[in-house]
């Protein structure tokens, strides 16, 4: 065992030097490692924090009702009678035109502008809390209102979330792909650099053969040093996340704050990117497992 741990301190240390003998070369790979783990974990970022909002907008969704300016109080009442019935509403609130108007004023700060106007523009309207936000259930309370001769337009407010929905859902198929990608070409790029290794040390490597060095001894050195480039690759990619998030974490809290909202941009969970590094560096010992295979397949011939 202790011969064991000797070999790989040695293997190491070997990689090691290589990092140091090299390091504009060695920073150079890094920062590509770093940028194709960037492209898709800040696709995932984006994503996920999408899908936050999104939970948000579903967990309150709301419906607007206006009535036809000829609606009169008999309608009114259908109207109330038909909304309490319906077991998709949570909660049913009348605003009646003078009201939405004195609203409209208090909210817009313009109430000298609308009081010049001579008639009420607004009309009559529902408004309406519900108890979920699925397609289903409520695109048949909107056929029903709209089917209704008092009611002009029906306004889901839960629609902008639903496209939401489906925009996380192409994201979540987008990042998918671009990881795959960019996991193939990580994998193609340390193959190239492993291969590049070990021309450089070819001579190195048929002096240890002919001293009688396994191929576990040689193997080493090159899969340590794939490993390392992987994980600290990764560790350069969560960064430049990192950064970007905290570049854009001003704007967007500003923006959601226009909104009434609080929210701001953050990283994904730390088993996700724990999975992200693993991943990484799997896909590095990958390629180097294959490059060091196929090299020395060739030394030996």
């Amino acid at each position: 065992m202790k011969h064991w741990f000797r070999l790989h301190r040695l293997a190491l240390s070997a990689t090691l030097r290589l990092f140091v003998a090299s390091p504009l070369a060695s920073l150079l790979n890094l920062l590509v490692v770093g940028i194709a783990v960037a492209l898709p974990l800040g696709l995932l970022t984006l994503v996920g924090n999408l899908g936050q909002l999104s939970g948000r907008l579903h967990a309150d969704p709301q419906a607007s009702i206006f009535l036809h300016p000829h609606a009169g109080s008999a309608d009114i009442s259908r109207l109330q009678a038909l909304l309490a019935k319906r077991p998709e509403v949570s909660t049913v609130r009348y605003i009646a035109k003078h009201e939405a108007l004195r609203e409209l004023e208090q909210s817009s700060g313009m109430a000298d502008m609308l009081a010049g106007l001579g008639d009420n523009p607004l009309p009559d309207a529902f408004s309406l809390t519900l108890k979920n936000s699925e397609a289903a259930s409520l695109g048949a309370l909107e056929s029903v209102l709209k089917a209704d001769p008092a009611v002009e337009h029906v306004q889901l407010d839960s629609e902008w979330a639903h496209r939401l929905g489906s925009i996380i859902a192409l994201g979540r198929e987008a990042t998918l792909t671009v990881a795959v990608l960019f996991g193939a070409g990580l994998l193609l790029v340390t193959a190239n650099l492993i291969r590049m290794q070990i021309l450089t040390r070819r001579e190195e490597i048929e002096v240890c053969k002919l001293i009688g060095a396994t191929n576990s001894f040689i193997h080493r050195p090159f899969l340590y040093f794939a490993a390392l480039q992987g994980g600290l690759g990764g560790l350069v990619g969560i960064a430049v996340v990192a950064f970007s998030l905290d570049r854009l974490s001003g704007p967007v809290s500003q923006l959601a704050k226009l909104y009434g909202e609080q929210f701001s941009l953050t990283l994904p969970p730390f088993d996700v990117l724990l999975l992200t590094l693993a991943t990484v560096i799997g896909l590095s010992l990958a390629g180097a497992m294959l490059s060091v295979r196929k090299h020395l397949r060739a030394l030996d011939a």
